[in-house]
């Protein structure tokens, strides 16, 4: 299977996933409703009546019609899920790039969920009070703007640009794999009593800072409304005090707010939950005649660049493949294939593996020389010792020569000429300046610092520095579960390579960790002063230790027949005795 055969047939395996999410989504839109009933209409001495109405309430057919509107936002939010877990991550540089390739797609998810909280708090204003459930109502016998219903719906569109500042802003999503296995239904239920209960928390600050500035702009708000509709003015929430003691409208929107985090949180959950799911992968694919052309190898799946999630969820099964101990499927990885006796399983897979450590060691490499801490220590200049010894040596035997000639009688066939004011280069070419390049390079570098000084230029058009390092870093997950994999095999083959197909590139796989682990050390140096994810590079610098530390210890007494004597089988013994 080809590769683009590959990551379409991958793709569409996790668009079904995602169809999944979406329907979730939809489906915790009526259970968080019917919490938000049963607390609203508590009531402790009828038990009973509380929970049938409140059930009543949910199953009525104006229920199932006024959440259309929010079930088509759910819908819209689900896609946008979607699609950004689906799409291609490329590096941008500076802000003007990011905002071109991000901006639409994150003014499109901001809508999203500033349509959920409006809708919402829409769908929930209308089980509540009659002051609370219309923008217009009648106040001694006159209709008047309901400060109490403007109050609800702004507090809806604070909690969703609320969490798209806090949680997608800057931050492209992610999945997580879980550390202990779980049952579907299990993650479900952990996942929503942890949501609810973190929301009520949560939703304190959006509430309290919305409350505020509703209590300084809010009756504002309310006389243009009244003046566009033609109807009286509310007063009830003029002032502080009118706003600050309205206890039971303060309730409402704090519940309201914890009940639109949960909602986004749940929703954005699922997508997680579902494509971390692991997709079936073969080490191999079967010759025979009725196998289906849609199977994928693990090696297909690493190579999908292009689609972040299928190159985690590749790395993440062979991780869990290569800790199967007396696994079938981790002995076709040492098999010999037919015909010809070769190892083609391991050859793809290890050069697929070096290759992404290869990849991204060079990329993180490159990242590490624009960040001036660590150019500044590698351009310090070298001392001319070699060439003062050099020019040395070349004068001292040239007059030894000329002495020579002079005492023999021996005259040069060359007559010597008088040297010139000009400096000869080595090769033997006269360069003589150009006064043209070095004006053009004055009034550039004169035009370079006056466009420095214009406010926005360099905040939008120069690259920051360590961002390129922070952008690897952010896409590492790949190379934390290869290089974790690789030494599991490399590990494994001692006792389950009987055909010794692994000893050819341990060396290789060895120099490959080593010089990522190099390079990490570098970044660690300064990881401090850089805008990088400091979480995510301890893990990946952790793995890839513990890696090389595994793959060195299972080999230790074969390190020297392994790599050439020097600094660097020196370093990988000095890494065993230390831990």
């Amino acid at each position: 299977m080809s590769a683009s055969s590959s990551s379409n047939a991958c793709k569409l395996l996790l668009l079904g996933r995602c169809l999944r999410a979406i329907l979730l989504s939809v489906g915790i839109q009526f259970l968080l409703l019917t919490v938000f009933l049963l607390s609203v209409n508590f009531q402790l001495l009828h038990p009973l009546a509380w929970v049938t109405g409140t059930l009543g309430l949910v199953a009525s057919w104006y229920t199932w019609f006024a959440s259309i509107p929010l079930l088509g936002a759910v819908v819209l939010y689900g896609v946008s899920l979607c699609q950004q877990h689906l799409s291609e991550r490329p590096y941008c540089p500076t802000r003007y790039r990011w905002l071109l390739h991000y901006g639409p797609r994150k003014l499109l998810f901001l809508s999203a969920h500033i349509l959920v909280g409006f809708l919402t708090a829409w769908l929930y204003t209308g089980y509540l009070h009659t002051d609370y459930q219309h923008l217009r109502y009648k106040c001694y016998g006159q209709d008047c703007v309901s400060a109490y219903h403007v109050y609800l719906l702004g507090m809806g569109i604070t909690a969703g640009s609320y969490y798209f500042a806090s949680v997608h802003m800057r931050q492209e999503v992610s999945i997580e794999f879980p550390i202990v296995e779980q049952s579907r239904g299990e993650r479900l239920r952990e996942l929503l009593y942890a949501s609810l209960a973190r929301s009520l928390l949560r939703s304190l600050l959006p509430a309290i800072s919305y409350t505020i500035v509703f209590w300084l702009i809010g009756p504002l708000v309310c006389r243009k409304l009244s003046h566009f509709l033609s109807v009286d003015l509310d007063e009830r929430l003029d002032g502080f005090f009118g706003v600050a003691t309205n206890v039971r409208l303060l309730f409402y929107g704090w519940l309201l707010t914890a009940q639109i985090l949960s909602n986004m949180h749940l929703m954005r959950s699922f997508y997680g939950m579902l494509l971390s799911e692991d997709i079936p992968l073969v080490v191999a694919k079967q010759r025979a005649a009725f196998v289906q052309e849609q199977e994928v190898t693990v090696v297909a799946g690493l190579g999908v660049f292009n689609v972040y999630v299928v190159q985690c969820l590749a790395a993440h099964y062979l991780y869990k493949l290569a800790l199967r101990k007396d696994s079938t499927q981790r002995t076709e990885i040492f098999q010999l294939t037919e015909p010809g006796n070769r190892p083609a399983n391991w050859r793809a897979l290890c050069d697929q593996c070096l290759s992404i450590l290869g990849s991204f060691t060079e990329e993180l490499t490159e990242s590490l020389q624009k960040i001036s801490v660590l150019k500044g220590a590698q351009s310090l200049p070298v001392p001319p010792k070699t060439i003062e010894s050099t020019n040395a040596s070349l004068m001292a035997e040239k007059l030894l020569l000329r002495q020579y000639n002079q005492m023999h009688g021996i005259r040069p066939i060359v007559l010597p000429t008088q040297e010139t004011g000009v400096e000869r280069p080595a090769d033997g070419i006269r360069h003589v300046p150009n006064w043209c390049e070095r004006v053009s390079t004055q009034i550039e570098g004169v035009f370079q610092r006056l466009l420095k000084r214009v406010p926005g230029i360099v905040y939008f058009f120069n690259e920051q520095e360590g961002a390129k390092a922070a952008y690897l870093l952010t896409n590492s997950l790949p190379v934390v579960y290869i290089s974790q994999a690789l030494a599991q095999v490399c590990v494994a083959s001692l006792k389950e390579d009987r055909y010794g197909v692994v000893q050819n590139d341990l060396a290789a796989i060895i120099k490959a960790l080593n010089k990522l682990q190099g390079e990490l050390q570098k970044l660690g140096s300064v990881i401090g002063s850089l805008r990088a994810p400091s979480t995510t590079f301890n893990v990946l610098h952790c793995a890839v230790r513990r890696s090389l530390y595994n793959i060195c210890n299972s080999f230790g007494d074969y390190l020297g027949d392994l790599l050439p004597p020097g600094e660097e089988v020196n370093q990988l013994q000095d890494l065993i005795y230390q831990e």
